[in-house]
């Protein structure tokens, strides 16, 4: 169904211009930050002149490491509602979810509750724990293939649940968790709830007071827009002093603070979530990561959201006005997120073809996946699906695509961007998500 276009809460082309210059240049098209964001210009600037400050250091060098720390610790919160002493600067995801699992105390005879669909990370530290008793139950996807909630609902009501660590936003399908509701029932049972935000912050707003999230757990390389090797933990405040964690850092603990005195080794660990950072930060990455986040906030939640709303309605209404295409994610109220995915006959073909016009997008579980941010708009998503009705599911546009991009002589800089994405996955690099 055609609906009428939104207007943009923000100044699209100029922030494009600014902040993503690349959009304007090389006719590529980006609908992947859920996999992978990329760094806006103020971020690429930050890393030059913090790398050029660490090649020439001098007393600043060892002030900005004092001092990078605390300003993500204030920015963290305030994105997510939440106060410095509840943040703990950390390198992934990953490291909120270890923190969690070996820190909550589980014992042999703990239950701990997952949806089938969760990215591996929010897997692995759960299982490692069965070979010490402890048990964890997986809910089966609804015969949709999206997260059943209301399963999982009925499994916490039966009041033997410990823990319940989930994505507030799934990286496949993009459904999104009704968080409030989540929560209520696990404070009506006494269960600890351990969110994976990494798919959802950025673009999603988030209250983690409101909601009354124990731990939150959360990278910053794809909605945050940031490097690799930044990311944040949040403990609620109340629980900080109560976790009990198997590795710590040397930085988290009183008599650290005074590096002209560090011999005294008293076992005093600092009184908020600063105890549970593990040393020495990527400092290069952490001060790139304020710089991102600065990004968001001066373009708030709630308009962000609404502009990631707006370019998808150009993807929806093409998938709705097709019979060869079939809409994979929950577009129901509240569920929606940065990330739309929907499957035809053959994705693998597609997704290769989207590839080769330059549009990146991800093949995730036999569905395509588009995720859509700030640096979009809805010309992206026509480049996709193509100008007309009528093309082809198999490959919607990219013949079109393919033609455009010859004609603006740039086919041969995507061709070596693509050769040169090969040969860094070739020596094992390459990111997923």
């Amino acid at each position: 169904m055609n609906v009428t276009p939104d207007p943009m809460p923000f100044d699209v082309r100029t922030l494009r211009r600014s902040e993503f210059p690349w959009t304007e240049e090389d006719g590529a098209v980006y609908l992947n930050s859920a996999s992978t964001g990329p760094l806006p210009e103020r971020t690429r600037a930050a890393i030059e002149k913090f790398t050029a400050m660490a090649c020439r250091p001098d007393y600043y060098l060892y002030e900005a490491h004092r001092d990078v720390p605390v300003r993500a610790r204030r920015t963290c919160a305030e994105l997510i509602g939440a106060v410095p002493d509840e943040i703990a600067v950390g390198f992934n995801t990953t490291f909120g979810i270890n923190l969690a699992a070996s820190a909550l105390g589980l014992r042999p005879g703990d239950r701990v509750l997952l949806m089938h669909g969760e990215f591996p990370a929010n897997v692995y530290p759960w299982l490692n724990l069965e070979r010490r008793g402890v048990a964890v139950d997986l809910i089966p996807r609804d015969s949709r293939g999206l997260p059943n909630e209301e399963a999982a609902l009925e499994r916490l009501a039966r009041g033997d649940i410990r823990v319940f660590s989930v994505s507030s936003v799934n990286f496949c399908t993009g459904y999104r968790i009704d968080l409030e509701t989540v929560s209520s029932e696990c404070r009506r049972h006494g269960t600890y709830l351990v969110v994976d935000g990494i798919q959802a912050l950025g673009v999603v707003p988030l209250n983690v007071a409101a909601t009354h999230v124990d731990i939150f757990a959360c990278g910053g390389q794809k909605w945050l827009l940031s490097p690799q090797g930044a990311g944040f933990a949040y403990i609620r405040r109340e629980l900080i002093e109560r976790l009990d964690p198997v590795t710590v850092g040397w930085l988290g603990y009183e008599q650290s603070q005074d590096y002209a005195n560090l011999l005294d080794y008293r076992l005093e660990p600092l009184s908020d979530a600063r105890r549970f950072e593990l040393g020495s930060l990527a400092f290069c990455s952490v001060d790139a990561f304020n710089h991102s986040l600065s990004l968001l906030l001066e373009l708030g939640a709630a308009p962000i959201e609404q502009h990631v709303l707006t370019v998808q309605q150009v993807l929806i209404d093409w998938i709705e006005s097709r019979t060869d295409v079939q809409m994979v994610s929950d577009l129901g109220p509240g569920r929606r997120s940065g990330i739309i995915a929907f499957s035809v006959s053959d994705p693998a073909r597609l997704h290769e073809r989207l590839q080769s016009a330059g549009i990146t997008v991800s093949l995730r579980e036999g569905a395509i996946r588009v995720s859509v941010h700030v640096f979009n708009s809805r010309e992206d998503i026509r480049a996709g699906v193509g100008r007309d009705s009528g093309c082809r599911a198999e490959s919607p546009g990219a013949e079109g695509r393919l033609v455009a991009l010859q004609r603006r002589g740039r086919l041969r800089r995507l061709a070596a961007r693509r050769v040169a994405h090969r040969l860094h996955r070739g020596r094992g690099g390459g990111l997923v998500g």
